[in-house]
């Protein structure tokens, strides 16, 4: 018999520097560079990208701007901030 057990981990967000609690495969991320500290598509180098997870407000707070832009809004996936 397998457990289907999780994991939880405790950082900050990317985007706002608070420190919160998720489950690293689940959460809502972001791919950074760290030599530049930005993503991909604004001048990172995508060979070196290290996904950095955002917290639920600043994901909140994407959604209204994209919402706003016409975009489709980031899915938070079950769990992705506490147990499933």
């Amino acid at each position: 018999m397998v457990d289907d057990g999780y994991l939880f981990a405790f950082g900050p967000c990317w985007s706002c520097g608070r420190p919160f609690t998720f489950d690293p495969d689940r959460v809502p991320s972001i791919p950074i560079d760290p030599g530049t500290n930005l993503p991909s598509d604004m001048g990172g180098d995508p060979d070196r990208v290290v996904r950095q997870p955002i917290c639920r407000d600043c994901v909140a707070l994407a959604n209204n701007n994209r919402i706003r832009d016409h975009l489709d809004p980031i899915i938070i996936l079950p769990g992705a901030y506490g147990p499933r």
